[in-house]
């Protein structure tokens, strides 16, 4: 868990506050995306987030609380942006592409949060395993809950297994998508989007 005890007070110092978090966040990501958790230390961390060592150690303990806290804001901003969305969508299909939409707009623009929690939900442990799990779970099951409704009556798709294969496609971006190549995300998400909602309403 981050260290809140000694956060500043003061709206300025705990933008300030929030602003050198997020760049530690960020730059965990992109240091244990290229070396792995094992291979990645908090005085690279550090480097790259360009602050003192005594700067990490003032919002984390460890390592592993750096990578906790990195999985539990990555996969807790999906939960609350989803269901944002959700709110304003009426048809189980406007709910689905919400889902897609979603999911995918924020990892195109946050690819190396999404090799880390893709990858390293292992190497977590003890309660901070339990934690980020626990909000994996809710997620997951946001999703299937959305899927049932697309269904609706149909027999012949299962929920679990059409959100196990929903996430197996988002969570794999990182591993062909090339931003040098500029591709538009919401072409990419209306491509997905088609290939789910024709599966979906064939008879």
């Amino acid at each position: 868990m981050v260290n809140t005890q000694t956060k500043p007070a003061p709206t300025r110092r705990n933008r300030q506050y929030e602003k050198r978090l997020s760049a530690i966040l960020k730059a965990a990501a992109k240091t244990i995306a290229r070396e792995g958790y094992e291979g990645a230390s908090v005085r690279r961390v550090a480097a790259r987030a360009k602050i003192g060592l005594s700067g990490i150690y003032y919002y984390f303990h460890n390592k592993e609380e750096l990578l906790f806290a990195l999985q539990e804001h990555t996969f807790s901003t999906l939960v609350e942006t989803l269901q944002e969305r959700l709110a304003s969508a009426e048809t189980p299909e406007e709910k689905l592409r919400a889902v897609i939409d979603n999911h995918f707009e924020y990892f195109v623009n946050n690819l190396d949060e999404l090799k880390v929690c893709v990858h390293e939900i292992e190497s977590l442990s003890g309660h901070y395993y339990k934690q980020v799990l626990k909000i994996r779970q809710g997620y997951f099951a946001l999703v299937k809950k959305v899927i049932r409704e697309v269904r609706g009556r149909r027999t012949g798709i299962d929920p679990n297994l059409a959100a196990l294969f929903l996430f197996g496609s988002l969570n794999w971006v990182y591993m062909w998508y090339d931003p040098r190549k500029n591709t538009e995300m919401k072409k990419l998400s209306k491509q997905l989007r088609r290939i789910y909602f024709n599966g979906m309403t064939a008879p």
